[in-house]
């Protein structure tokens, strides 16, 4: 039996520290479940870019939990450099970039980088704002 893990509240965000890297691989079975929901993000030749808050969030919600109830994703931002190819492996690596009380509220900023696992070209970066409850 696996022991719990602390309720990651604001006080265990620390800017600077990586928390951690999530793998996730661009492969047909995803892409065509994706699909399946959203048919019209069919290029054949690249991931479908809906898919790129999947990852992040993903990887984010692999390393930052469990979180206390009372927490609100305050907004999520996304600067793509290259899709990825259908086959590619990707690395996100989850980092605490900021964190500050602003009027009672818990903010805390979580940046993500996602590379090509074979190449570490970085493909897309993302930062993720939410309100943390205590």
């Amino acid at each position: 039996m696996s022991e719990a893990k602390p309720v990651f509240t604001y006080d265990h965000y620390v800017p600077g520290t990586v928390y951690g890297e999530k793998a996730f691989s661009v492969d047909d079975a995803v892409v065509q479940k994706w699909r399946a929901v959203y048919p019209r993000d069919n290029d054949p030749k690249v991931m479908p870019g809906g898919m790129l808050a999947m990852i992040i969030l993903d990887a984010v919600l692999t390393y930052n939990t469990p979180r206390p109830p009372g927490g609100v994703h305050g907004g999520q931002t996304f600067k793509v450099l290259k899709m990825p190819n259908l086959g590619d492996e990707l690395i996100t690596e989850v980092k605490c970039l900021d964190k500050e009380i602003k009027k009672s509220r818990n903010l805390v900023r979580v940046q993500t980088t996602t590379r090509n696992s074979k190449t570490g070209e970085v493909m897309f970066t993302g930062v993720m704002t939410s309100i943390v409850a205590s």
